[in-house]
């Protein structure tokens, strides 16, 4: 099992509203590591902007090459890309500022503290995601 930590940027996917009219997430998009992501492996979502963890799930499946799903709650064309279906475990509302990860040392190392802008998702060694959990 490997951990993970995906981003969620608002400007570009209406997550609020997907679930606010039903919608349930079952896949997320991912531009790199889609052949290294495995069923059983937990992952952290974590919102861009104001910071913070938004869900905790797990992955159910490989990653497929398809349309976005629900295309309607993306604010940007998105066309085919790699998604890998999941499945949330619990959903959250924890604002953490970026600067608390970076002046976290328990997130040494971590490459979404060194790129935070990078393409999703990003490695989680076992001991950052036990930080991430600490903050829930």
């Amino acid at each position: 099992m490997r951990y993970w930590l995906m981003t969620w940027n608002p400007r570009t996917f209406q997550l609020d509203e997907l679930r606010q009219s039903g919608g349930t997430l079952e896949d997320w998009r991912v531009r790199r590591f889609w052949r290294e992501l495995s069923a059983g492996d937990k992952f952290v979502l974590w919102r861009t902007g104001r910071g913070g963890i938004a869900a905790v799930g797990s992955i159910t499946g490989e990653a497929e090459f398809k349309d976005p799903p629900a295309p309607e709650h993306w604010t940007e064309k998105s066309d085919r890309a790699w998604f890998v279906p999941l499945v949330i475990d619990s959903w959250h509302d924890r604002v953490i500022p970026f600067k608390t990860l970076r002046d976290d040392e328990r997130l040494e190392g971590m490459m979404f503290r060194q790129m935070p802008g990078g393409k999703n998702p990003h490695p989680l060694t076992e001991d950052h995601w036990n930080a991430f959990m600490s903050y829930l």
